[in-house]
Order: C-alpha cells, then structure tokens, then sequence
C-alpha cells in the first residue's frame, strides 16, 4: 500500500539512515509518500552500529534508478582510511538496499596523511600516559588545537576515566553528552555513538578492546559472531571521524606496540 503524503512536508532528508529502524523509516516515508525528491536517504550499511536493521524493500521504497552511490571520501586521509578499512575487510553486513557487503566500497580518496599510530599497552597508567603524550604533540601541530581532538571510547565509563586523565593533567575537556555544537578549547571526549555525525582534526580511539582487533575464536557462536562485527563497525566509524591524524590505544596483555 502507497504511502499518503502529508501537504505540508516538501522533504524529508535523513543522513545516517542505516541506524533507523523500520518503523522510524516508515515514518519518514509516510510524511512525503513516493514524490519526486520527497525522501533523501543518505547511509552507510558499514557503519550500522544498532542491532536491528531493516530493507527499503521492507517499507515498499523501490530505489530502481534513483540511488546514487557516494564512492568517493573526502573527509579522511588515505591512511587512515586504509587503516580502518583492515578492521572491516572480512566483516559481512547488509545495505538498506538489502544488498549483501563486505569490506568498506570507498573507490577513491582525495586526501593524504601520517600513518596512524596504533600501540597496545599492559596497564592503564602506560596507555594514560601515552594518550597524553599523544594529545601534547598533536596540539604543537599549526592549526590544531583542543577543540580540534576528539577521544573516543565504547562505553561511559571509559569516558568518564579518559575525562579523569585529562583533568588530573590540566586539560580542559567537554563530554560529547553535553556538547551543543559551539566553539570552544577543550578537547572532546566520549563514545563513539555520541561522535556519530561528527568529525575531527585528530582522533584518539582510547581503551580499545583486544577482542576486536584478534582473530575471532572459531567456536564463537551466532549471537557472539554478530556482536563482535557490531564491535568492530563501531570501530570503524570511530577511526573515520578523524580528518587527519588518528591514535588507537588497545589493553592487552600483551606488550608490544606497532
């Protein structure tokens, strides 16, 4: 059944359509129905961080000559785009178009950068102390300032120890939860589902889990298989937030560095 638009809606445009749900999609489409340049989806299959998911098929959205594909990043650098691209290569997902995916389909990159730093550490105090050893030299860099680095963490409560860590240093911070958007010289910090729509000069990935950059265990089961590529999907978007530098620091037991 058609969908019946509402007169006073001319368009409706929604970027990071790929977390809406089913209904929410509906919704929108119900407020301009099938005319001309009514609805606007704009989303990436890669970076689905909610459980759920959805098919324009599903909502009765035909995409038969009028999707565009967006292939070409001009937010990230080369680097870092590569970079974050080896956390999704083999990870499988399905496009709202209800195509099957693998691997990021990005086809050029305007941009070049640093190599970005990734390190894993034995103990909080080593990775604090190198996260800030991070933000001072990324701060001597011209036109980089605090309100330009963001770091992003996958839960509150590491927030919140990245917070505790960057004032016990003097460092004024603003928790993405409370950020309204305006200008100021603090560093941003929160969680990579608070950054998303947002972006940043220089980006640091704190507290990073080491399941998600080993090999998945090969006993895992459906419903563990699905939350560790949601896992490392939400990586991904948090590496792609970075314009041009990017830092990711892992806990593990392992002491090495790369």
């Amino acid at each position: 059944m058609a969908a019946v638009p509402l007169k006073r809606y001319g368009a409706v445009p929604v970027d990071e359509a790929q977390d809406l749900s089913c209904a929410m999609l509906s919704l929108m489409h119900h407020l301009v129905g099938d005319r001309p340049d009514g609805l606007t989806l704009i989303g990436d299959g890669q970076q689905t961080i909610y459980p759920g998911g959805y098919t324009l098929g599903e909502v009765g959205i035909s995409l038969s000559g009028r999707g565009v594909v967006l292939d070409v990043n001009h937010r990230n650098t080369a680097e870092i785009l590569e970079f974050a691209k080896e956390m999704v290569a083999d990870d499988q997902f399905v496009d709202i178009e209800g195509v099957d995916g693998v691997g990021d389909a990005v086809s050029a990159v305007s941009r070049s950068g640093p190599s970005p730093a990734f390190h894993r550490f034995t103990s909080r105090a080593e990775h604090d102390r190198v996260m800030l050893q991070r933000l001072a030299e990324v701060l001597r860099l011209i036109g980089t300032g605090l309100g330009d680095v963001g770091i992003l963490t996958a839960t509150n409560r590491q927030a919140d120890d990245v917070h505790a860590a960057l004032r016990g240093a003097g460092i004024p911070v603003i928790m993405l939860d409370e950020y309204t958007g305006r200008t100021s010289d603090a560093v941003r910090v929160g969680t990579v589902k608070r950054a998303k729509g947002l972006e940043f000069k220089q980006v640091l990935l704190a507290h990073v889990d080491r399941g998600l950059i080993e090999d998945a265990p090969e006993d895992q089961s459906e419903t563990d298989r699905e939350r560790r590529e949601r896992g490392r999907r939400e990586l991904y978007v948090g590496m792609t937030r970075a314009r041009d530098g990017l830092w990711v620091g892992v806990r593990t037991g392992m002491a090495r560095s790369r």
